[in-house]
């Protein structure tokens, strides 16, 4: 009696199983292919800084340039323009200062992002 039991569980729950959830072979392939496709990570109306060691960074340009959204890989905010300056932003904790030949920005202690020049598009 036992036996049945164990068999017709047994049984009842492979039929429980469902075969059509597996991933089909084609779809396995591309997960170990070694082609790769290369996607944007630029945000849309955006300007790329690329910076010394590597460091980039995004800028959206608000209000007519009156104020910036600044972009970098984990966090994102937003700095006022120094009414004295066209080309200085801050939020009083962070300074952006735009130049043709030297972008940085810096924190009240250190320069975090230095030597950086706007990446223009290919034409």
């Amino acid at each position: 009696m036992k036996l049945k039991f164990c068999l017709l569980f047994l049984i009842g729950s492979l039929s429980a199983c469902s075969f059509d959830k597996v991933p089909k072979i084609g779809n396995l392939s591309k997960i170990f292919s070694e082609e790769s496709e290369e996607k944007s990570i630029r945000p849309e109306n955006s300007v790329e800084y690329n910076c010394e060691k590597k460091k980039t960074f995004f800028l959206i340009y608000l209000n007519e340039k009156k104020s910036v959204w600044i972009i970098f890989p984990n966090r994102e905010f937003k700095l006022n323009q120094v009414d004295e300056s066209i080309s200085k932003y801050t939020n009083d904790i962070t300074t952006l200062e735009i130049s043709a030949e030297k972008t940085q920005i810096k924190n009240e202690k250190e320069v975090l992002y230095k030597e950086c020049v706007e990446k223009k598009d290919a034409e």
